[in-house]
C-alpha cells in the first residue's frame, strides 16, 4: 500500500511540476502545406517533428530559422480559440510569416529558401 501511495504522489508531483505545452500545431501544418510537395523536404520535416523550429527538450529553445519565424508569428495571436474562430486568416498569416523568412539567411550564412528548395531542413542544426 505504501508503493501506490508513494507513486502516486511521484505522478502528482511530476504533473504539477510540468510546464504547459506550447506546441501550436497550425505551425507544422501550415509549413507541410507550402513545402510538402517536396518528397526530400516532406521526410526531414516529419522526422524533425517540432525540430523543424525548435531543438532540445524545450519548445523555447528554436534554431535560427523557429527564431525568424517567432519574430513574424507571436504565440499569443495564435491561441486555440482564434484558431478556431478565424482558420483562414491563421493560415493565411501563416503561410506569408514562411515566405517571407525565406529571404533571411540562416547561421550558415545560407538563405532559408534556398535551403527548404534544396530539400533540407531551414534551421542550423544548434552545436
Amino acid at each position: 500500500m505504501k508503493r501506490v501511495c508513494a507513486a502516486l504522489l511521484a505522478c502528482f508531483v511530476l504533473v504539477a511540476l510540468s510546464g504547459p505545452a506550447f506546441a501550436i500545431p497550425p505551425f507544422k501544418k501550415g509549413f507541410d502545406e507550402v513545402y510538402g510537395k517536396n518528397a526530400d523536404l516532406k521526410k526531414a520535416s516529419d522526422e524533425a517533428k517540432c525540430n523543424v523550429c525548435h531543438f532540445g527538450m524545450s519548445k523555447k529553445m528554436k534554431n535560427d530559422y523557429g527564431k525568424a519565424l517567432a519574430e513574424l508569428l507571436k504565440k499569443d495571436k495564435f491561441k486555440e480559440d482564434r484558431i478556431k474562430a478565424e482558420p483562414d486568416a491563421v493560415k493565411k498569416e501563416i503561410e506569408e510569416a514562411l515566405k517571407k523568412v525565406e529571404d533571411q539567411k540562416s547561421k550558415d550564412g545560407e538563405k532559408f529558401g534556398d535551403r527548404l528548395k534544396a530539400g533540407k531542413l531551414p534551421g542550423t542544426p544548434e552545436s
